[in-house]
Formats: structure tokens, sequence, C-alpha cells
């Protein structure tokens, strides 16, 4: 047995195909199948039910876990070594929200290699609510989420606050209220009430996100009925949309700083500063996984390259 059956047992495991962990890792289908079958021979028990797609037998699903822990602790080990030997070099897994790491990680990655180019940094982009347990699966080094507030076991570092507002198009007001769009704009700012919004339909989120359960407590807080004309759970698409006019939305406020000039330019947007609206984004990773240098100069890093506009934790 060796680190790389036990990497091939765990894309077989992953895929539920062996032609198709073959082709990711650049094998025959042959070469892994007799990998897998000396695995089994060595355990003396088998591994999985060969039927399509593949599913693991018990005695797979333990091992499953045996070979993660095991690769694992073979990748602290290597990156000990590297910066004993002060090579740099290694790879850091970074998980973050899809618009978040859009918007964030090109320009913290690009500065960062400047200092350690030798470090691979592979960006794993999930909805915020997978990143904990993608983290705690050991499927990521370092997080960039709004970490729950039961999120045990894990170090975290404060990044930035984001806030999510109220954001609709100016020309649907129009449609909507006429001569009376710069009145209502005008009573939504002193108020905040969403119940004056009543004739004008919404885009939601995902409900399990960060905005969609603001989002949806501010409805509820307002007693809002909305009439609902689409929903994503891609943020992004909501708020592509909501330029277009299809619906009011809520949205990070971070996000808007990547739509085009001309498209935040003919939206509406609403502040709810006593709406809980305002939250935490933080870095965060396993104590376990100790201390790394290229993972904590990449926090640095990121901290320093933030996008005007942005606002660390002390500064709201």
């Amino acid at each position: 047995m060796n680190f790389q059956s036990m990497h091939y047992f765990l894309q077989v495991a992953e895929k539920r195909s062996f032609s198709q962990a073959a082709e990711g890792l650049y094998i025959t289908q042959q070469t892994l199948s007799a990998s897998i079958a000396s695995l089994e021979r060595e355990l003396g028990c088998q591994l999985f039910v060969r039927h399509v797609p593949l599913e693991l037998t018990y005695g797979g699903e333990r091992f499953l876990q045996y070979a993660k822990n095991m690769l694992e602790t073979r990748d602290r080990m290597l990156r000990d070594f590297v910066e004993i030997r002060e090579e740099k070099r290694g790879r850091l897994r970074i998980g973050i929200a899809v618009n978040r790491g859009k918007m964030l990680m090109p320009a913290a990655v690009r500065k960062f290699h400047e200092t350690w180019p030798l470090v691979e940094v592979r960006i794993d982009e999930r909805k915020n609510d997978e990143l904990l347990p993608a983290l705690y699966d050991g499927e990521i080094d370092l997080a960039v989420a709004n970490f729950p507030a039961d999120a045990h076991g894990i170090v975290t570092e404060d990044y930035y606050e984001a806030e999510v507002v109220l954001a609709v198009s100016e020309k649907l007001l129009q449609e909507r209220f006429g001569a009376e769009a710069a009145e209502l704009k005008a009573e939504l700012r002193r108020t905040q009430d969403l119940r004056l919004l009543a004739r004008v339909p919404f885009l939601m989120s995902n409900v399990q996100g960060v905005t969609g359960r603001i989002e949806r407590n501010l409805i509820r807080q307002a007693g809002l009925t909305p009439e609902v004309r689409a929903s994503s759970a891609n943020i992004g698409t909501v708020m592509d949309m909501c330029v277009l006019g299809e619906g009011a939305c809520f949205c990070p406020e971070d996000l808007l700083r990547d739509l085009p000039a001309d498209g935040t330019e003919g939206l509406f947007v609403l502040r709810f500063p006593n709406g809980g609206t305002v939250y935490p984004v933080r870095f965060g990773w396993l104590p376990e996984q100790g201390e790394w240098k290229a993972r904590s100069a990449f926090i640095e890093t990121a901290k320093k390259v933030l996008p005007p506009g942005f606002s660390s934790p002390s500064v709201r």
C-alpha cells in the first residue's frame, strides 16, 4: 500500500466511476482497476460494489476516512519540510463563494505570487454554507466566509465587513410609480419600510445563504408578502436580472462594485442601518493544520489589496 494507491482510491470514490477517475488521473482504466484490486487484496475486503454508479462497501467507507487522514498527514509533513528548506513550494487550497472569489481573488493571488511564486493557489468556489463542511473534511486549507456562530474547532481572522442592501432599477420604479417615484425613494430612505414597494416584484436568492437569510428576515419584519418574479441560488444572476428591471433584490453591497458602471448608475440602493444587515467575512482554518507561512502570507496580502470602499470590522 502506498500514497499513490490511496490517491487513486479517493478519486474513484469521488467520481463513482473507474473510467472518469482514470481520465482525471491521466492513467489507463486498466492501471487504475489493477491498483484498486491490489488494495482490496492487501486489505482482505472489497472496497466497491461494482455496478453503475460504483458504490462504496462498508469497508470502502472505513478505508475512505483512513486514506483521507493519511494523505492529509503526508501533506502537512511535506509542507513542514518545504518550509524547513525555505523553498516556499506547495499548494494552498482556498474556499470562497463564487461571486466573492471573482471580486477579491485575482488581485490577492497576483500580489501573493510576487513573493510566493512557487505556491499553487487552488480556488475552490462554493456556496458560503458549503465552505465550513469543506474545511472540516480537509478539502480546503483556508476558507473565506461568513461563519455561523456555532462554527467550533476553527481559527478565524477578520477580513472585512459586508452589508446587504436592497437594489431596484430606476426604470422599474418609474414604470410602477411614475411621478411619485422621487417621493417614494425619499420615504424609503427615511423609513426603510418595504411595504412601500408592494407594487414592485422581487427577485429572491438562496434561502440557505447569508443574503437569503437576511432578505427573508427583513421581508418578514416588514410584514410584506412580495410578488416573486424569479429566484436563483447565484446572487450574481439575481443582480443581473435586477439591473435589467426584472425586480428588486437584496444583495451584498460589495458585489455592486463588480457591476458595469452604467448598471450601478441605473439602480436605487437602500440601506438598513438598524436591520442587522452587516456581517463579517473572515478567514478560517483548522488549528490542527499548524502554523503555515504561506497561508499567513496570503491572509496578510489579501487584506492589503482589498478594493476601495471595503470596510474592516474596526471601521464601522
